[in-house]
This record gives structure tokens, sequence and C-alpha cells, in this order.
């Protein structure tokens, strides 16, 4: 077998239910839905960091933030900046090795389009051999970060540098999002779809190319006509009770009130008053749907850039020697359980799960969906296993293989997600995690698919909470 070619597509902050393919009647994405429809959908896939640096740098090496020593986001700064970073922010160390790095030493032509928002020090790149980058929506461009090949772009397209700072237009603040005022050839993942068919179209083979969307990630700018395809009635509104505040972690509730329009590079305001009555009230109904509005736009204008990119493959004749892979970084809240974007952290379904769909016609069969607990560290070893290569350093991920085979082979009945403050274990029907202070959250996956209920003080569920902490102090 011919070593393949791999396109991995991600996008930043994908709530894994706004795809058509996942299930949802109103979003259209068709193109996502053709990729699902012909290949694998899982399920049940989890980030193991719902923040973009360490789940990025897990997506590099298959490890956890534990082992790649990358746990918080980074502030990009330009090279010889006197402000220093703090210890944990110096990226992943020179001597690991990221799964691209050994595709490049095999033959490989290896690239990244759009948002990588990590690094590696010693001046390496991951191995990643070409780079065009946009560096996220606008959040390192007040932290001294020099233009990126985006923000470049735009001034040579004669834009200040105000252009790309939608969150500063009066509407956001008020509204939650606001219509991107230039053309959509210069939005963000237009540009990003863009350079990566001008790589695409000439790309010798075998090539391994990540074309990573930041969308839909805050600020919420979809262009026109994306802005305006979905009407706020028409959108469904998230799950949420009133009740079900009362047992969660104060932390989070008090999140969930003081949470505004998210801005670079912070979404909660601490000045803010916090407290229950203010999380139920902060969220009203006609702001949460046209949010939601926005934010099915920008998902349906990332469809169009992923057909774009599908039928370059197709006109090249290069789609069935490709392993095509579709994840996000993490979710969203999207205003489940009273919250939107991703403060706290929490394994909340919207936040912890990923859409995560993989195709290579001929080669996988399609029309399947997998329950299977899957996660963003088993890419970089199924990745290496479908080029028949070994990386040096451990994974905390395993291949995919055995259940792309399809082949009966046994999987894994827990899965690890979560450090730092929380830390989770979940299972194909529960999902348990500790906060660092104590306090407990076990939610039934199967009967309470949206967490509404925290069932860790009912005492018919002390036997279970009791075996998966037990299972979680192990890992």
């Amino acid at each position: 077998m011919n070593q393949p070619n791999i396109l991995l597509i991600t996008t930043d902050q994908h709530n894994p239910k706004i795809l058509g393919c996942a299930g949802n009647p109103i979003v259209r994405t068709p193109n996502l839905d053709r990729l699902g429809r012909e290949g694998v959908i899982f399920d049940s896939a989890w980030t193991p960091h719902p923040v973009c640096t360490p789940a990025r740098t897990t997506i590099f090496t298959g490890q956890y933030a534990s082992h790649h020593g990358v746990p918080y986001n980074i502030n990009i700064r330009p090279e010889g900046s006197t402000r220093p970073d703090s210890p944990e922010h110096k990226g992943l160390r020179a001597e690991a090795v990221a799964f691209p790095e050994v595709l490049a030493r095999n033959g490989y032509a290896t690239s990244l389009f759009g948002k990588l928002h990590t690094k590696q020090q010693g001046g390496k790149n991951f191995g990643l051999q070409f780079t065009r980058l946009a560096e996220g929506k606008g959040q390192f461009i007040e932290q001294g970060a020099p233009p990126d090949d985006y923000r470049q772009y735009l001034r040579s397209k004669g834009y200040d540098d105000e252009a790309w700072k939608t969150w500063k237009l009066p509407d956001y603040p008020l509204f939650g999002h606001v219509v991107w005022p230039h053309a959509e050839e210069d939005y963000i993942d237009t540009w990003t779809a863009t350079e990566a068919m001008k790589y695409l179209e000439s790309a010798k083979e075998p090539f391994f190319a990540w074309v990573s969307f930041s969308n839909p990630h805050t600020p919420w700018d979809p262009p026109a006509p994306y802005a305006a395809m979905y009407s706020p009635d028409e959108v469904p509104m998230p799950a949420r009770r009133r009740g079900e505040l009362e047992e969660k972690h104060p932390t989070y509730v008090d999140n969930a009130a003081r949470t505004v329009p998210a801005i670079p590079t912070h979404s909660v305001v601490k000045e803010l008053a916090g407290g229950l009555e203010n999380a139920y009230s902060h969220w009203p109904e006609p702001k949460v749907r046209a949010m939601l509005a926005a934010y099915y736009g920008e998902i349906t204008h990332i469809d169009a850039q992923v057909g774009r990119l599908l039928a370059l493959l197709d006109e090249r004749g290069l789609r069935e020697n490709t392993l095509i892979v579709f994840t996000a970084d993490h979710g969203d809240y999207l205003g489940n359980n009273w919250d939107f974007y991703k403060a706290a952290g929490c394994f909340y379904e919207s936040l912890g799960r990923v859409p995560f769909l993989i195709n290579w016609p001929g080669r996988i069969a399609g029309g399947r969906r997998c329950d299977a607990l899957v996660s963003l560290t088993d890419l970089a070893p199924t990745f290496l296993e479908a080029a028949a290569l070994k990386t040096v350093d451990p994974f905390d991920g395993r291949s995919l293989w055995p259940l792309l085979k399809h082949d009966g082979a046994q999987w894994r009945s827990f899965l690890r997600v979560g450090e730092g403050q929380i830390r989770c274990v979940v299972t194909k029907d529960w999902k348990y995690w500790r906060w660092r202070d104590g306090f407990e959250e076990l939610y039934h996956r199967s009967a309470d698919p949206h967490d509404l209920y925290n069932l860790a003080k009912r005492p018919e569920c002390e036997g279970i909470k009791k075996e998966l902490a037990a299972r979680l102090a192990k890992v």
C-alpha cells in the first residue's frame, strides 16, 4: 500500500452537535455531512483539554499535557521580546517529537494553514516544512504578537490594523455577534482555505496538510451571506433547566454569571456580580437565539470552505489516496447549562466532546457511526500507522485502526480527560469528575445527555460514584 496523503481539518471551539451529520436538523453542512456519510462518524470523541494550546499540542504529540508539558494557553510574542513568558508558557520542549516530524523524515511534505496557537522550543516547528498562519481571530494583536501571514495579507489589500478587530464594533458587546464588514474573500477562514488550496494544487505526494480554521471561535462575525443565513427564530434553544446550577460548582456558576461576549483574551469579567440568580438571568432567550444564529452561519461558512478543498482533491484525483480527518480542539457550552464559550473548563458534553469524522474512500468502509470512546490523543498514532511509521516518543492515545477496520477488537472501557483543577473519567454511560477542592459531579450520559442532573450526592448512585472515583485515582 502506498503511503496515503493525510488531510487534517480542524475547527476551533466547535460544539459537537452543530453538524447535520450529528443530528442537527437546522444547520446546513452538506460537505461535512458527505464526509461523514462516506466515512465513519465518531459520536463520543473527546478533547483531553478544553483549551486551545494544550489540545493542539496533544494533537501533535498524542500525549496528555502532563506528559507534553503544555498545560495552558500561550501568548504568542515576537522573537526577542523582553517580556518574559512564565515557565508554563514555554511551549513543547525542543527534544519532543511531533508526528509531522516523523512524517517529514520519511518523505512526506508537511504543512499547516491557519491557526497554530502553540509553539515548540528551540526554534523547532513540530516538523512542519511550510506554514501560512492566521493566528486566531485577533486574540494576540494587542499582546505584542507580530502580524501573521493573514494580517500581512490584509495590509497588502489596503486594510488598516483595525479591520480585523470586529469585537470593537459597537454592536458586538450589545448583541454578542456582528457581521464581518469586509469582503468575504478576505475573511479569515476563506483566506485559510485559499492558501491551503494554492499549496495543494501542486503538492507532491505523499503530503500531510493541516487546515486549521479559526472559527467558530469568538468573536462571532460571519460574513455575508452567512450572517443572515439563519433566523434566530429557527435555531433550537440550548439545553438548560432552572434548578441545575444549584448542583454545579460555584466557580462554574459565577463564571456563567460573569461571562460576556468574548473579547481578547478572556470572556469572564470578575467585576460583574456572580451567583445563581445572575447566572440564570444572564443569557435571555432573544440574545441566545441571535448568537446561535451567528454561530450556525460560521459553521456553514466553514462547510463551504471544506467543499472547496474536497473539490480540489477530486479535481486532482487524490481522494482515493487521501485520509481525511475532521475534528476540533474543543467544544463550546453554546448556551447549554446556562453558559457560553469555555470558562472553567468543565467537561459537559458541549465543551468536552468534539466533532470527529474520518474518511478514506475505498480504504475505510463508509456509512458507519461509532460510539467508542476516542480522543484527540488518538490522532497521532492513527496517522503514523496509516503511513506505516513509528515514533520515538510514547503515546497516551492509541491508533484508531482497529475501529476503522471494524474488526471487533477490544477497545477502551473508559477515557481519562482533564487535568489541573478538574480531572474526569468518562465511560459509555457515565461521566464523573472531581474538582481540586473535592467537589464531585456525576452524570448519566445516556439518560441525561445534556448534563442537567448532577447525581453525585444521590444515595442510589453512591456505588457507581465510588467505582469511577477509584478508576480516576489510578490514572
